[in-house]
C-alpha cells in the first residue's frame, strides 16, 4: 500500500472520529423545538452524513487494500489548476453577496453554473441543467420543506 492510501486512511478515520464526536452534543441541543428545527438539527445531519460517508470511505479504502488497487498519484497543480480554484473560490464568495441582492434561487444558479464551468464542464446544456437542479433542490429542501425564509432580492 501507498503511503497516500494511508494518508487517505488516516483522514477518513479522523473525519468519522470528529463526526461521532460532535453527534452527542448536536443531539442534546435539541433535534425539533415546537413544530420547527431545533439548533442541534444541521450540525446532527451534516455529522451523521459526514460519518456515514468516512465510513463508506474507510471500507472501500481497505477493499482496495485488499484488491491490491493502488491510489492515484496527487496531480501537480498548474496554472490552470489554480485558476479553476479560484474561480471556485470567488463563486462561494459571491453567493451570500449575492443572495440579498438578485434573490437566493438566482444566486444559487448562477453560483452552481460558475462552478460548473470553473471545474470544466464543457459546453452549455450541461452546467444548465445541474445549476436548475441545484437551484430547484435548494428551495425544494429550504424553502419549501423547511419553510425558511430564503433572500428574495428584487426579482420576486
Amino acid at each position: 500500500m501507498k503511503d497516500i492510501s494511508k494518508a487517505e486512511l488516516v483522514t477518513y478515520v479522523v473525519l468519522c472520529a470528529v463526526a461521532a464526536a460532535v453527534i452527542i452534543p448536536s443531539w442534546k441541543l435539541g433535534l425539533e423545538e415546537k413544530g420547527e428545527l431545533g439548533p442541534g438539527f444541521l450540525p446532527f445531519v451534516s455529522s451523521l452524513c459526514v460519518l456515514v460517508a468516512g465510513i463508506l470511505a474507510v471500507i472501500l479504502n481497505l477493499i482496495k487494500k485488499q484488491k491490491g488497487v493502488l491510489s492515484a498519484e496527487a496531480e501537480k497543480i498548474d496554472r490552470k489548476g489554480w485558476l479553476r480554484v479560484l474561480g471556485i473560490m470567488i463563486n462561494f464568495a459571491l453567493w451570500p453577496i449575492l443572495a440579498g441582492w438578485i434573490g437566493y434561487i438566482i444566486t444559487s444558479f448562477l453560483v452552481s453554473l460558475g462552478i460548473a464551468k470553473s471545474i470544466g464542464y464543457q459546453g452549455l446544456r450541461g452546467p444548465i441543467v445541474l445549476s436548475i437542479s441545484v437551484a430547484f433542490c435548494i428551495w425544494l429542501i429550504f424553502g419549501f420543506m423547511f419553510q425558511l425564509d430564503l433572500p428574495a432580492g428584487f426579482s420576486f
